[in-house]
C-alpha cells in the first residue's frame, strides 16, 4: 500500500489525495463485503471481471487506467490471485508500464520446478502457470524472486534486492526458495506400469487419483519387452516337450537305414515300434506329431519365408495374378471366399485366411481331370525376378520333399493298420506307397500343397456373446492324411477336438486342444492328421478328427510375430486307384472324392439358414 500525492481529475497541482489501494472483485456478494470493509479506509473497490486479452476493455491495464487513475506507475505492492490467467494479467500490467516495487503472484503448486508451463491466453481456461514460468517473466522484467509460499511467489525489483536483500537472501534460485509439496510425480516400472509418487489426489476436485484408471497398458500387456522372454522360454520348453514326444519315422523315410543299429535292433523292430506308436496316437486323437522325415531345416524355412512373402508382404496384385477357375485345387484363393464348415455339412462364416495351392502336373492324364491342372505361379512381370523365381523354387522343392515324406508316413500307417485290418483297400493303399521311385507315379498322385496366411482381422475382437469366431470353422480333411507345418505367428492357433467321440459333426460343447509345434531346428517337426478317405478305408478305426483355427488376441508384440503362415499338404491318391469301402462299395479315388464333396454340399444346401 502507498501514500502519495497525485494530480486530481482537474490536473490541479495543489490538490493532494491520500491513496491506499485498489481491490478488484468479480463476485457481487464478496464485492459487497469488500466495499463495507475498505470504503472507510479510502481504498478503491471495483466490481468487475478481468480479462487476459490485451485489447479487451476489461483487461487489467484498461481497468487500472480507467478506474484507478491516481495509481502511480511505481506503486508498492501488486497481488494477483485469479486461479488461472495470473501470468497473462502480470504480462498486461508490465507491458502497460507499471513497475510495482513488490509482486505477489499465484502459480500452480503441482507443477515441477524445472517445468516452464504457461497456460493458454484464454479467459475460459483455468490451468495456472508454473513457478518457473513466473520467474522467467519477472527476471526478464527486472525482478528477483526472494520468497515463496505453497501457492505464491514474491518478487522485488532488482535494485531493491541489491540494496536490502542481497545478504538476507543470497541464493534466489527456485531450488533454494521453493519445495514442491503438492506435486504429483509419475514414474514407470519396467513392465509398463505407471505409478504415482507424492500427492495422489486432485487438489481442486478433492478426488483421489486412481492408478488403475491411468494405466496405458492392460494387465496382460504389462511386461518388460527386453527381459528374457517368458513367452520365449515357455515356447522353448514346450518345443522340447513336443520334440521329445514326437514319433520318429526316420526308419521309413531314410533309405540309408542299415538292417541293424548299434543296439542290435533290426530295422523291422524299429519300424514296428514306430508304426505301433503312430497308429495308437492316431486312433486316439486323429492327430500325431512326427520327426525324422529327412526334410531339411533350410527347405522348410525357405518355404515358410517364401509363403510369408507371397501371402503377407507382396501386393494383392501379385496374389491375384494367380487366380484360377478352380481355386480349390490350384492358385490363389482370397480371404473369405471359401467355407470349410461345408465339409461337415454346416453353415459357418467363410474362412478368414488367404490360400495358395499347387499340385502335381502330369502328362499321363487328361488335362480335363479336375485333380490334375496346371499350377499358377506369379510371373516376373507381376512380381520381380528375384521374388517370383525364389517363391516358385522354394515351394516346389518343399512340395516334392513333403510328398515323399508323406508317402513314407502313409506307409507306416498302413503297416500298423494291417496288424488289425487286412481289407483290400488297405492293401492297395500300402502298395501305392511302394512306388516312390517311379517318376510317373510321383506325378500322378493328387496331393495338394496349400499355403495358408492368417493375420489380425475383425474376428480378433470378441462379439456380443463374449467369444471370438473361428478363422476357419470346425471341419475334417477330405483326403487321406494331412502333413502340416506352421510358424509361430501369434494371431492364430490350430485346435483339435478332444472328446472321445469325434465322429459326430455337432461342434457344440466340444472340448478343444491346441495343436503346437516345436521351434524349427535341424529336424523339423510336422503334424499329421487323418483325413476322411483314410478314416473310411480303415472302417473308422482311424478317425478323421474335427479341427479348427481360432484367432488369438494380439497385444504388445512386434508385427513380424503376428501373422501366421502354414504349409499344409493334403495327401491324395492317384485318381484311378480303386478303393473298397468296408460297406462293400468299390470306386476310384476320384469318384470317392466327388461323392464326399457332393455329400457335404447336399447337406449344406438343406441346412436351415
Amino acid at each position: 500500500m502507498v501514500e502519495d500525492e497525485h494530480n486530481n481529475k482537474s490536473n490541479s497541482t495543489e490538490t493532494t489525495t491520500k491513496w491506499n489501494g485498489v481491490l478488484i472483485e468479480a463476485d457481487p456478494s464478496r464485492y459487497s463485503e469488500l466495499k463495507i470493509l475498505h470504503d472507510p479506509l479510502g481504498n478503491i473497490c471495483i466490481n468487475t471481471e478481468v480479462s487476459c486479452q490485451p485489447t479487451s476493455s476489461q483487461s487489467l491495464l484498461s481497468i487500472l487506467k480507467r478506474d484507478a487513475q491516481y495509481l502511480p506507475y511505481d506503486f508498492d505492492f501488486l497481488s494477483i490471485d485469479v486461479d488461472g490467467i495470473d501470468y497473462w494479467l502480470l504480462v498486461n500490467v508490465l507491458e502497460g508500464g507499471y513497475r510495482p516495487k513488490c509482486i505477489c503472484i499465484e502459480f500452480n503448486p503441482t507443477m515441477p520446478i524445472d517445468l516452464i508451463y504457461i497456460q493458454p491466453r484464454d479467459d475460459n481456461i483455468r490451468h495456472g502457470s508454473s513457478l518457473s514460468a513466473m520467474v522467467e517473466l519477472c527476471n526478464n522484467s527486472g525482478y528477483t524472486l526472494i520468497e515463496t509460499t505453497l501457492f505464491n511467489a514474491f518478487f522485488i525489483k532488482n535494485e531493491l534486492y541489491d540494496k536490502y536483500f542481497f545478504n538476507e537472501v543470497p541464493d534466489t534460485s527456485i531450488e533454494a526458495l521453493h519445495e514442491i509439496t503438492m506435486g504429483t510425480e509419475l514414474y514407470q516400472l519396467y513392465d509398463g506400469t505407471l505409478k504415482l509418487h507424492k500427492c495422489k489426489k486432485m487438489l481442486w476436485h478433492r478426488l483421489p487419483i486412481d492408478e488403475k484408471k491411468m494405466q496405458m497398458l492392460s494387465d496382460d500387456e504389462r511386461q518388460f519387452p527386453f527381459a528374457p522372454s517368458t513367452e520365449a522360454n515357455d515356447l522353448q520348453r514346450k518345443s522340447e516337450e513336443i520334440r521329445e514326444s514326437a514319433i520318429d519315422i526316420s526308419m521309413y523315410c531314410n533309405s540309408m537305414e542299415t538292417s541293424k543299429d548299434n543296439n542290435d535292433t533290426t530295422i523291422e523292430d524299429r519300424k514296428r515300434e514306430c508304426y505301433t506308436k503312430l497308429n495308437k496316437t492316431l486312433r486316439k486323437d486323429g492327430f500325431a506329431v512326427v520327426k525324422g522325415t529327412g526334410i531339411s531345416r533350410s527347405v522348410v524355412s525357405d518355404a515358410l519365408r517364401a509363403a510369408k512373402s507371397f501371402l503377407h508382404e507382396a501386393d494383392e496384385s501379385v496374389r491375384r495374378s494367380c487366380l484360377t477357375k478352380d481355386r480349390a485345387r490350384r492358385g490363389y484363393s482370397p480371404i473369405s471366399t471359401e467355407n470349410f464348415a461345408s465339409l461337415i455339412g454346416q453353415q459357418g462364416p467363410n474362412d478368414l485366411v488367404k490360400k495358395f495351392r499347387i499340385g502335381p502336373e502330369s502328362n499321363e492324364y487328361d488335362s480335363s481331370s479336375p485333380l490334375h491342372q496346371p499350377n499358377a505361379f506369379p510371373s516376373e512381370e507381376i512380381w520381380d525376378t528375384e521374388h517370383s523365381s525364389q517363391f516358385k523354387h522354394s515351394i516346389e522343392e518343399y512340395f516334392e520333399q513333403t510328398c515323399y515324406a508323406a508317402n513314407c508316413i502313409l506307409k507306416a500307417i498302413c503297416d500298423g493298420i494291417k496288424d488289425y485290418n487286412c481289407s483290400k483297400s488297405i492293401q492297395v493303399l500300402s502298395e501305392s506307397t511302394n512306388s516312390t521311385d517311379n517318376e510317373e507315379k510321383k506325378k500322378n498322385h493328387t496331393s495338394i500343397l496349400t499355403l495358408l496366411g492368417y493375420q489380425p482381422g475383425s474376428r480378433h475382437k470378441k462379439g456380443s456373446k463374449g467369444y471370438m469366431r473361428p478363422l476357419v470353422s470346425a471341419h475334417t480333411d477330405v483326403g487321406v492324411i494331412t502333413v502340416l507345418h506352421f510358424d509361430h505367428g501369434k494371431c492364430a492357433k490350430l485346435q483339435r477336438a478332444a472328446r472321445e467321440d469325434t465322429s459326430s459333426t455337432n461342434t457344440e460343447n466340444v472340448d478343444w486342444v491346441d495343436v503346437d509345434l516345436s521351434i524349427l531346428d535341424n529336424d523339423p517337426i510336422f503334424v499329421v492328421n487323418v483325413g476322411d478317405c483314410l478314416s473310411d478305408l480303415s472302417g473308422g478305426s482311424l478317425r478323421s478328427t474335427l479341427h479348427q483355427v481360432m484367432p488369438c488376441p494380439i497385444s504388445n508384440t512386434l508385427a513380424d510375430d503376428v501373422a501366421r503362415t502354414c504349409l499344409a499338404l493334403f495327401v491324395g491318391l492317384e485318381p484311378d486307384t480303386l478303393l473298397e469301402i468296408p460297406s462293400g462299395e468299390v470306386l476310384s479315388y476320384e469318384d470317392w472324392r466327388k461323392n464326399r464333396i457332393a455329400k457335404a454340399q447336399a447337406v449344406l444346401k438343406h441346412t436351415p439358414g
